[in-house]
């Protein structure tokens, strides 16, 4: 005999009683059709999972009905209704389980599983009274089963205490980032009367037709508030006029604002909103449907600062109100401000110069190794995503040129001429070479095959600062191949020594570490040995070097200041030294003689500097071949050339000069950074 039981299904409850669950049998041997279902008599476990389940479901009418006379009578459906409502508002309910895990004639108990917002998870028993009904088995309920410790007129109580985002400052106090009660004009659609006079109004007011027109067309419900947009703190007053139009409202509606627009976008970055799976792993933490997350840049790397800690307190508290234990309780943490050694005016000036180029320029304080200004092109209006302005998004997402990504730390680019700085240093420290020396500058250069021209023909014989002020390759071919033929791979030391080949170290921004190539890199990556022509490629900053806007930056600051520092961008941070450059005074002055000399009058810069009437700089040209006909240009500025006080690296994505065109641009930021 074979006899399966496939189940029992509560399939409603009418007042006074329980339709029973519905059993049916397979008959044994049968191939006939199946019995019919039988009305099934309420058992104290049926009743007790109908009430787990009404509970799960939040149907409190269908738990009052599994209740006694007795009950019913203490407790009315309204007072039973608003002990659960309390109890799920007072935890900050998220989620609640429960399943019957024993069961006799004249008990029943309950494991119960609470996923709240603030207090985590609480898991505890209760234990159901069953009694005799003409009806059948029923509940003899009290407060103790919703939570054992409700017996005698205890409940519990919540305090909720929610912090303000930290705001997000530059070096003069100015805001980057800050958290705002944004005045909005909004619509009611449920108390729309005449929806011409509506739009007249708002449209009047300053609105355009399409914001008008998506507010009326939201797919909202029409109780719901939606928004028009928001207005100036000068216009509150103007707009309580326009609210005397029926459905249009004024409201205030906290928001994120960036001041600096696109000019910060990528360094301070924006939030967003956390996502259903995040809210869901992370139970008991506070977090809810609509709560903001940085996403990017410094607003996602100081989120831990910024964002703060809920407070959350649960207790229980006795009739009178007076504390009887404390459940759960979690510290209030205020967001805290940060200030940062970003200067608004430079990220402005910079954005600026910058204009429709596509690149990105950092800006360097030397003594202080403190970034100042970071900015990459084409940019984007960061407060779209804190609108979640679904036009504006699109047209981010769909434009040319890649507006989110980060040029400036993220870029990678070969270095070009600006790299030959570097490549006389390893000369100077490794290659034998001393400042009076004197090396040739030919039309061509016939020290590795093919032979190599000179982007400007011969020049004669050059010092290395002469060949920084006429950028000649052979004169750094010569140093290179001597470095290759004298020493195991001096140039690429150098070169990391200044900070190239990996992250800067910089705490709040994420970066590439770009590549320093060598013989052992060539060699487990290409299988292939390093030959002359990949060192003299490597002099002239070619080849499979590849640095981001930072690192050259940083690498130029680590020259003025014959230290390699990770830059700083927070205010509390110091730089600190991670190795000193051993150049002599006599090596690092002839040097820094050189790239005076490119903005001079003989230098390769004079028609942005000198030409133009502008002294007391130092810098460096590079223009570097990509793939293809592209190429990308470079400079390096940095001033008063006696004490420098900013340095600025220059990258344009593609471009002919970077002399002619990336030097103004870095002139002009330069000048914007210093007193």
């Amino acid at each position: 005999m074979r006899g399966v039981f496939l189940g029992a299904v509560i399939v409603g409850i009418l007042a006074g009683s329980i339709i029973a669950a519905v059993r049916t049998l397979d008959a044994p041997g049968s191939d006939g059709p199946e019995p019919t279902a039988t009305p099934e008599v309420p058992t104290p476990r049926s009743v007790a999972e109908a009430f787990a389940g009404a509970w799960m479901a939040g149907n409190t009418s269908g738990m009052f009905e599994l209740l006694d006379f007795e009950s019913q009578r203490t407790y009315p459906l309204v007072t039973f209704a608003d002990i659960y409502r309390s109890f799920a508002t007072e935890l900050t309910l998220a989620s609640l389980q429960a399943s019957v895990d024993g069961v006799d004639n004249a008990h029943a108990s309950l494991a119960v599983r609470v996923a709240t917002g603030y207090f985590g998870v609480l898991e505890y028993s209760v234990s159901l009274n069953l009694v005799d009904s003409p009806e059948g088995p029923r509940l003899r309920w009290d407060p103790s089963a919703v939570h054992p410790e409700m017996a005698g007129g205890r409940t519990f109580k919540s305090q909720i205490e929610r912090p303000v985002r930290g705001a997000i400052y530059d070096r003069n106090g100015a805001a980057l980032a800050i958290t705002l009660d944004i005045p909005m004009i909004g619509l009611d659609r449920s108390a729309i009367t005449d929806r011409a006079a509506v739009t007249t109004a708002l449209v009047t007011f300053g609105f355009t037709q399409e914001q008008v027109n998506a507010a009326l067309l939201s797919p909202l419900a029409d109780y719901q508030r939606v928004a028009v947009g928001p207005i100036g703190f000068d216009r509150v007053e103007a707009a309580a006029d326009l609210t005397r139009t029926s459905g249009i409202i004024l409201y205030f509606e906290t928001r994120r604002v960036h001041p600096l627009g696109p000019s910060a976008a990528h360094v301070v970055g924006y939030t967003r909103e956390y996502t259903a799976e995040e809210i869901a792993n992370r139970p008991g933490e506070g977090i809810r449907p609509g709560d903001r997350v940085g996403a990017v840049g410094l607003e996602s790397a100081l989120e831990a600062v910024l964002a703060g800690r809920t407070g959350s307190e649960l207790r229980l508290v006795d009739s009178s109100g007076a504390t009887v234990s404390t459940v759960s309780k979690t510290d209030f943490l205020q967001g805290q401000n940060v200030t940062t050694t970003l200067d608004s005016n430079v990220l402005t000036a910079a954005q600026n110069r910058l204009g429709a180029r596509h690149g990105a320029a950092v800006v360097i304080d030397p003594v202080t190794n403190a970034i100042l200004a970071l900015n990459s092109s084409p940019s984007f209006d960061p407060d779209a995503f804190e609108r979640n302005d679904s036009v504006a998004l699109a047209a981010i997402l769909g434009a040319e040129g890649s507006p989110q990504a980060n040029r400036a730390t993220d870029g990678l680019y070969s270095a070009g001429s600006t790299f030959k700085l570097f490549t006389a240093a390893a000369g100077l420290l490794h290659g034998g070479y001393s400042p009076g020396d004197r090396l040739e500058c030919s039309a061509i250069w016939y020290g590795v095959d093919p032979p190599r021209r000179n982007w400007e023909g011969a020049r004669g014989m050059l010092t290395i600062a002469e060949g920084l002020m006429r950028s000649c390759n052979p004169v750094f071919y010569q140093i290179a191949l001597t470095l290759y033929n004298n020493t195991d791979g001096a140039l690429s030391a150098v070169a990391r020594s200044f900070g190239f080949g990996a992250p800067t170290g910089v705490v709040g921004l994420a970066e590439e570490g770009g590549l320093v190539p060598d013989a052992a890199w060539k060699r487990e990556n290409r299988n292939e040995a390093w030959y002359p022509g990949d060192e003299v490629n490597l002099g002239i900053g070619q080849g499979d070097l590849l640095i981001t806007p930072l690192q050259l930056a940083n690498g130029y600051s680590t020259f003025l200041a014959r230290d390699l520092r990770a830059p700083v961008i927070l205010s509390t941070e110091k730089a600190v030294s991670r190795g000193a450059i051993p150049l002599t005074d006599a090596q690092w002055n002839h040097l820094a003689y050189g790239l005076q000399l490119v903005t001079g009058p003989n230098g390769t810069a004079s028609a942005a500097f000198a030409n133009a009437g502008y002294t007391n700089f130092g810098g460096k040209s590079g223009t570097a071949e990509d793939t293809g006909e592209q190429q990308h240009v470079l400079f390096v500025a940095y001033a008063p050339a006696s004490a420098p006080r900013a340095v600025a690296a220059v990258v344009l994505d593609d471009g002919q000069s970077g002399s002619i065109e990336a030097g103004p641009i870095a002139r002009d930021i330069v000048l914007a950074a210093i007193p």
